[in-house]
């Protein structure tokens, strides 16, 4: 039970940092949906540490394991509620439904506050294993049929919603949803509230398999724009998110393998812990693998840029809408610059933070429109354009050809500079680029 509670334990902590991500990085349009996400995100945390915890509670903690019992069962309720909150609190029909069985919610977690017995009667620990022994009452029929109206009613409304929704990137962040929760739902129904009547050994599947349902939609609304994220941070968040989720299931396969190469036998804790750190810092190391990876090869091939790669990259993202930083990362990144920022209305969207002085921004804004192609001429030798390490400037122009900002692009990678010739390659994608980003602020 231990490798149960260890991993319980973890994918609660990636179930939290999901939806703490979302909420701090949504958009103001999307802040109520997203705060509906974290609310399940925190109950389904909970959910899962309290049945870890008391997976591996001793007979000498039985004073203590009460209120874990009582919170597994409250933190239970509230994980659906939210998820239906989530899907429908943007038409009033849904509002109102999520109102009524927040009610209902409460009302049958006070009684469960107030009169434990009337779900439970007997909390057995055992070296052999913890369970309960469950109440024969009519509260307990009551909270089953609760569930029974709930998880059907969230499965419903996802369903209509992914069959009546117009924007294929909502449908196929809802499919997700629901697919995900149709699964785990049924699991959490049979192993959480049918198998107790005669076994505990099995509860602690339902809560991982919502858990696991909510991490695939975390990442299903990071794929399809589902909620417009934005935040300096959240590429932080989601990349501890994906580490912590490799470590997860690394730590599954090295489960797996123990128990088949010593015949069933478990690890101890010490070597659980062990290998769930070391396997942290190989992830932890990995940005600096590929950045060496990244710098070697700009190293030995800095004019070769995958072009066809890049254009199907582009055109990919223009229908999204356009995150002009993010364009500008990706671009400095597969174009093996060290600095691409896109100057627009006075405003610098670099690929990273360094601080561009006004009278800089304002000499960028005044070089003449190229008479061929897209490069700007300025003066190399120019101390301003030396200290910003610049190597040229390229203007954006819309579909018509009307100039409405420019491409300010850095030193290449492995290389001091980038004579003209080398650059005429580069010159398709700033177009594409710029008819891109003009797409994205006729949207706006």
């Amino acid at each position: 039970m231990q490798l149960i509670a260890i991993l319980l334990i973890t994918v609660s902590a990636l179930t939290s940092l999901s939806g703490l991500a979302v909420f701090c990085g949504a958009r103001k349009g999307d802040r109520t949906r997203s705060a509906w996400f974290f609310v399940a995100t925190i109950f389904a945390t909970i959910w899962m540490v309290t049945i870890a915890l008391f997976l591996i509670t001793t007979p000498e903690m039985q004073s203590s394991v009460t209120w874990l019992v009582d919170w597994t069962f409250i933190s239970s309720i509230f994980i659906d509620i939210a998820l239906l909150g989530y899907i429908s609190w943007r038409h009033k029909v849904g509002r109102i439904a999520t109102i009524i069985f927040t009610l209902l919610g409460v009302i049958l977690a006070g009684f469960i506050i107030y009169n434990p017995s009337l779900l439970y009667t007997e909390i057995i620990l055992t070296n052999a294993g913890n369970s309960l022994v469950l109440a024969d009452s009519p509260f307990r029929i009551v909270y089953i049929t609760f569930f029974c109206i709930l998880v059907p009613s969230v499965i419903i409304t996802l369903f209509h919603q992914v069959i009546s929704s117009n924007s294929k990137r909502q449908r196929g962040s809802d499919l997700v949803l629901l697919i995900g929760f149709a699964i785990s739902g049924t699991m959490s129904l049979i192993f959480n509230l049918i198998l107790p009547l005669w076994t505990w050994d099995y509860v602690w599947i339902g809560p991982l398999a919502v858990s696991t349902t909510i991490i695939a939609f975390y990442y299903s609304i990071l794929r399809y724009h589902a909620i417009g994220l934005y935040s300096r941070w959240l590429k932080v968040l989601t990349y501890i998110v994906i580490i912590a989720t490799s470590a997860v299931i690394y730590m599954i396969i090295f489960n797996i393998i123990f128990a088949a190469l010593f015949k069933g036998s478990t690890p101890s804790t010490e070597v659980i812990v062990l290998n769930f750190i070391m396997i942290l810092i190989v992830f932890l190391l990995a940005p600096a693998m590929n950045e060496i990876n990244m710098i070697i090869q700009s190293l030995m091939s800095n004019q070769k840029i995958n072009m066809l790669y890049i254009i199907k990259k582009l055109s990919k993202v223009s229908p999204h809408g356009t995150d002009i930083k993010e364009l500008a990362s990706f671009l400095a990144e597969y174009m093996h610059f060290e600095y691409i920022g896109f100057l627009i209305d006075g405003i610098v969207y670099g690929s990273d933070n360094r601080i561009i002085p006004a009278d800089s921004i304002k000499m960028t804004e005044g070089l003449g429109n190229p008479e061929h192609g897209v490069w700007q001429e300025f003066d190399e030798s120019t101390e301003v354009w030396q200290k910003l390490n610049f190597s040229a400037v390229a203007a954006l122009r819309t579909a018509s050809g009307k100039t409405y900002g420019q491409v300010m692009v850095g030193k290449p990678r492995g290389k001091k500079s980038f004579t003209r010739r080398d650059l005429v390659q580069v010159e398709t994608i700033i177009n594409l680029t710029s008819v891109i980003i003009d797409s994205g602020k006729s949207r706006k």
